[in-house]
């Protein structure tokens, strides 16, 4: 099976907010060992001048990508823009009210490197933020939110974490973007972000060509050791002293592995989740998606 893994933190103690090129390029390395194709490495909020150089090395690193390694599509911006009332693991001090104002400053010249970001809805004024970014081909999604609907995001950050619960009644933006066949929705299906019996039924009603599974992995997959991420300690099952998710302790093909032992979906199913389904999702020009698939 081949993979593609749009939203990853880092993996076997190599931290994307924090590490170096070598490091990083040695993880590529690894990854790619495990039919990991390509990823949109993730960063959480920090000061605008390290996500800058966050910005840079990582440019550099897709300018200067080889064969043996896992292909860096282009970031995940996830946070930035999110709603401080929903901040989940990350330092809510560091966010930033999500408007174009605001992102173009931030990207500046590297708005190319920019693939994903994840803003809360609700705080994007007429949507001109998520308007812009989807213009860019750059696409929204909605996560760390109290919205009670997706606004014009093209897609949900991890399905059912940092968002309000299903609810019976009313607007929900869980419910919504479940039933809505034009919206992706992110899945982390380790059984421990999502219950396996809510993983079932997501499977079960939402369209599987609009379906991304991600692993969300933190710098701790892979090592077992307790790590240091966004400034807290994360204990090796990926929480914080207070039992906060900061994310998951799986790659991408260990959950998907998960998905097929429990039998929530069959092998092909899967495999338009893991590599399909973001690529279509993404746009990516044509050579650049070819590119991707003679690696897997």
């Amino acid at each position: 099976m081949k993979y593609i893994d749009t939203h990853i933190h880092g993996a076997f103690g190599v931290n994307f907010n924090t590490s170096d090129f070598r490091e990083i390029k040695n993880l590529l390395k690894e990854l790619k060992k495990r039919n990991i194709a390509a990823i949109c490495p993730t960063l959480v909020g920090d000061n605008r001048e390290n996500l800058k150089k966050r910005f840079e090395l990582f440019k550099k690193l897709k300018e200067e990508h080889k064969k043996d390694e896992c292909y860096i599509i282009g970031l995940h911006l996830e946070g930035t823009f999110l709603n401080p009332d929903k901040p989940g693991i990350q330092d809510k001090n560091v966010f930033l009210k999500p408007d174009i104002k605001n992102f173009t400053e931030l990207a500046g010249d590297f708005e190319n490197i920019i693939k994903i970001v994840t803003i809360a809805p609700e705080l994007d004024e007429n949507n001109e933020l998520t308007i812009y970014l989807e213009n860019k081909n750059i696409k929204a999604h909605a996560g760390h939110t109290l919205a009670k609907n997706k606004g014009l995001t093209s897609a949900t950050t991890h399905h059912f974490n940092a968002m309000p619960p299903l609810l019976h009644r009313g607007e929900n933006l869980a419910l919504d973007t479940l039933l809505d066949n034009k919206t992706y929705c992110e899945i982390i299906a380790d059984g421990v972000h999502v219950s396996e019996n809510m993983l079932k039924l997501f499977f079960k009603v939402k369209d599987n060509k609009k379906i991304i599974m991600i692993s969300d992995a933190l710098p701790a997959a892979g090592s077992k050791k307790e790590i240091e991420f966004c400034g807290k300690k994360i204990s090796p099952e990926g929480k914080d002293k207070n039992g906060t998710l900061a994310g998951s302790v799986k790659l991408i093909d260990e959950i998907a592995k998960y998905v097929l032992d429990k039998k929530i979906a069959d092998k092909k199913q899967v495999q338009d989740f893991v590599f399909n389904n973001p690529l279509e999702h993404l746009n990516l020009d044509k050579n650049e998606e070819k590119y991707i698939k003679n690696l897997a």
